[in-house]
């Protein structure tokens, strides 16, 4: 069994809107008055209390502001959970210290349970009626929760985790390295390249007309309002655009092999890099890494994930000569010592490949997660639900 989690839109009524804003303003108080009361107990007396500690006093902060009953009573306790799983990561060294939410960030709240999807209508406590969803594909499994949320364009959604079995794909005799770049977003080891589709750049001109749009209306008028929305609309798709492209080259790359090694990317670091930085994010290489390793799981395929300052670009497949330097406009060099002629890409994904195997020792075709390296098993980055305490 494993957790996969559907997202649909939502398009609720005036009065349902009117509803969910008071949803979202109940659960946005209670996790920052909770915050609050966690940080003022630790510098009074060096000690935070727990989720049951706050448990119990959210029945009586319900009792001093009713306007909370307006909200779902297990919406709420979720939030408490939320807090506790953040601190829980801090603590761990995980995330950073937990934060209080803004009106201004994207608004959702959690339902754990009674959730139902029946004739194109979403259900859930305080809504009985149901509210009207574009379901573009069967839910298949059981629902454990829902996610509801509205972004900064005005659209309502809502992600439904839901538990359920997922077939594994038949075993093919394929090994493949990737290298990761930004002229091509994936170059194989068999000299396949996936393109970079760029939507950020390919729309930066009509994201630069609305930003001027936005900024010549005054501050709180309706009409800068609309201008605001239509540049979060533009932006909502780009990021739409970008995560179709990604989901299809990681479909792919799954589908055809069965062994996958990638190289480990410090993004964050490459961001630094001012040059490069834009054209860094619109590609959203660690996005690409996230859905392959977490689809591999689910497919019963292997990922080997090579080691930071391992040279692949450098090395000559080959020979093994390393050269000194490579700058990054340099696309095809020659090995001084083979003379060998490579494409920087498909060279660095060759390496790759075989780096990857000799970590793992393999001299047969590896199957399963339990010949990937110790120090990846298990760090799957999927995004699940806040743990039950």
């Amino acid at each position: 069994m494993a957790l996969y989690t559907y997202k649909f839109r939502i398009y609720p009524t005036k009065d349902q809107q009117v509803r969910l804003s008071a949803h979202f303003g109940c659960c946005r108080f209670v996790y920052n008055h909770f915050l609050e009361q966690r940080k003022n107990s630790y510098l009074a007396n060096q000690k935070s209390p727990n989720y049951y500690d706050q448990a119990a006093d959210l029945t009586k902060l319900k009792n001093e502001k009713e306007w909370l009953y307006d909200a779902n009573a297990q919406v709420l306790q979720f939030e408490l959970k939320c807090l506790q799983a953040a601190y829980n990561n801090f603590f761990e060294k995980r995330a950073k210290l937990p934060r209080f939410h803004s009106r201004k960030d994207k608004q959702s709240f959690t339902i754990p349970q009674f959730v139902a999807v029946e004739d194109n209508k979403l259900y859930f406590p305080k809504f009985k009626d149901g509210i009207p969803v574009r379901l573009h594909r069967q839910i298949e499994g059981e629902i454990r929760h829902a996610t509801v949320s509205l972004n900064h364009a005005g659209q309502y959604y809502v992600a439904i985790l839901v538990e359920r079995s997922i077939k594994p794909l038949r075993k093919v005799k394929k090994e493949v390295g990737i290298d990761l770049g930004i002229c091509a977003l994936a170059t194989t080891s068999s000299g396949k390249e996936y393109r970079n589709i760029r939507p950020y750049r390919s729309l930066q001109r009509r994201l630069r007309a609305l930003n001027k749009s936005l900024h010549r209306k005054n501050l709180g008028s309706s009409n800068r309002e609309r201008a605001r929305k239509l540049l979060a609309r533009l932006h909502v798709k780009i990021a739409n655009i970008r995560n179709d492209h990604l989901h299809k080259v990681s479909h792919q790359i799954i589908n055809e092999n069965q062994v996958i090694c990638l190289e480990t990317l410090n993004v964050s670091g490459m961001m630094r890099n001012h040059c490069l930085a834009k054209s860094i994010a619109d590609v959203s290489l660690a996005e690409l890494v996230r859905q392959i390793e977490y689809k591999a799981q689910w497919y019963g395929r292997t990922v080997i994930k090579v080691d930071r300052w391992f040279p692949s670009s450098k090395t000559c497949s080959e020979c093994g000569f390393v050269m000194n330097k490579l700058p990054l406009d340099v696309r095809e060099w020659t090995c001084p010592k083979c003379r060998a002629k490579h494409h920087r890409d498909k060279n660095a994904a060759i390496n790759i490949l075989n780096e990857g195997k000799r970590t793992v020792g393999t001299t047969e075709l590896a199957c399963g997660l339990n010949v990937r390296p110790k120090s990846i098993q298990g760090r799957l980055r999927m995004k699940q639900e806040a743990p039950t305490l």
